[in-house]
């Protein structure tokens, strides 16, 4: 049997394929839902409106922020219908996020385990100031320049007179190991800790330099009164109950699921 020409032309097989895709879609175009812009719907817009712009909304207006939401209503459905959600990262960790909110909102409604005061004491490190320094410092290019200095200084003669100038401060404040390290270089405060008080001491070396310290107080670890920071306690603690909630929605929905890790 002899096969027609045109049959054997590749130009026929894609019109065929096409063809029947599009005979498709007009069947499966039939049977999709139609859009119904619900009262409803239009009041979310026109409330959403006058909360970002302040004005109520105008029926011009209305009809836009309406023909605006059918475009993009379209749009979805039609990304939805061709998978387009499908191994979308962003899709997935937007849908993700969304029912973490979900997920989140259910704190309000649960009774929690614990008091504020009770969360407070808890956790009463997050809420305790660490052990902080107010020193002098003077400031050397050469450990040689600053072992002068400190000689100098233990014949009698004023500290205010020595140091080379720098972008340091002369004399800091209550500041925390971290704190001084972030300033002297990583493990600086290290170098410091334990010397005794009101004395010049070094030289310390430092990422800048070196330096002769005089501590003058050490301050020890200071609880904050919840008085002082309830606002803050406050909001630790709700987001650790909000954390609760979503740990706990998690697991009654991870036991719906048979939950498989293949061995690498």
């Amino acid at each position: 049997m002899t096969i027609p020409r045109i049959l054997k032309n590749p130009l026929f097989g894609f019109l065929l394929l096409g063809s029947v895709l599009f005979l498709l879609d007009s069947l499966a175009g039939s049977d999709r839902q139609s859009i119904v812009v619900s009262v409803a719907q239009q009041q979310r817009l026109a409330t959403l409106w006058e909360t970002q712009t302040g004005s109520v909304v105008t029926p011009e207006q209305l009809d836009s922020l309406v023909e605006n939401w059918v475009e993009e209503e379209v749009l979805y459905r039609e990304a939805l219908r061709l998978g387009l959600d499908h191994e979308d990262s962003i899709v997935r960790r937007r849908l993700i996020q969304k029912l973490g909110f979900i997920a989140e909102s259910n704190s309000s409604t649960t009774k929690p385990d614990l008091t504020l005061e009770n969360y407070y004491q808890k956790n009463i490190q997050n809420y305790t100031l660490p052990e902080r320094y107010t020193f002098e410092q003077l400031y050397f290019e050469s450990e040689a320049d600053a072992t002068v200095a400190l000689l100098s200084i233990n014949r009698g003669d004023s500290s205010s007179e020595l140091g080379e100038p720098s972008m340091l401060n002369s004399r800091y404040a209550f500041r925390s190991a971290l704190e001084i390290d972030t300033t002297f270089g990583s493990r600086f405060a290290e170098k410091i800790a334990g010397i005794a008080a009101d004395l010049w001491q070094g030289p310390f070396s430092s990422g800048l330099g070196f330096h002769l310290i005089q501590i003058i107080t050490v301050h020890p670890e200071e609880v904050t009164p919840l008085a002082a920071i309830q606002d803050r306690v406050e909001m630790d603690f709700q987001r650790s109950q909000d954390e609760l909630a979503k740990s706990e929605f998690i697991r009654v929905l991870a036991d719906k699921y048979s939950i498989t890790i293949e061995p690498r």
